[in-house]
């Protein structure tokens, strides 16, 4: 049912993917010499900054809120919430990637300081670990239902 504390899990897991729209990765204050890399001009490397990063959100963001209603359907729900774990572990990847490969371009007197950014992808990763186990303990609860009837 769409009700179920898996639902509630994925539809949060959905909005902590989709937060990373407005929250940067690393950011800076407008004069210091860190805005010289072209990323950080704006003051703040974010999603906006590197298009494989904006296409992996948009994709985990899918998955996990696809997966809400797909309650009919549990085996294959587990599977849409195992995939989206898998996905936002390469969106972490590639963030730090990003993320390093921006740090090691700014000069010695530039500084940067991490952004919350990197806590929603781990916060939406253990919230698809979590509604996929949740997804696992409904599918056993049926299964032995099913055993006695």
């Amino acid at each position: 049912m769409i009700q179920r504390i898996q639902s509630l899990y994925l539809l949060i897991a959905s909005g902590a993917f989709g937060s990373l729209f407005a929250l940067p990765f690393l950011t800076t204050t407008s004069n210091n010499a860190a805005t010289t890399v072209p990323q950080m001009a704006d003051g703040s490397l974010n999603l906006f900054d590197n298009i494989g990063l904006m296409g992996l959100t948009v994709l985990t963001t899918a998955i996990a809120l696809a997966a809400i209603f797909l309650y009919k359907n549990r085996n294959l729900q587990g599977k849409i919430a195992g995939l989206g774990i898998l996905t936002g572990a390469l969106l972490l990847i590639l963030a730090a990637i990003a993320t390093q490969g921006v740090r090691s371009a700014i000069p010695s007197d530039g500084t940067v300081q991490f952004g919350l950014g990197w806590g929603a992808p781990v916060v939406g990763a253990v919230l698809l670990w979590l509604a996929s186990r949740a997804i696992q303990k409904d599918e056993r609860l049926v299964r032995s239902m099913d055993r006695l009837r």
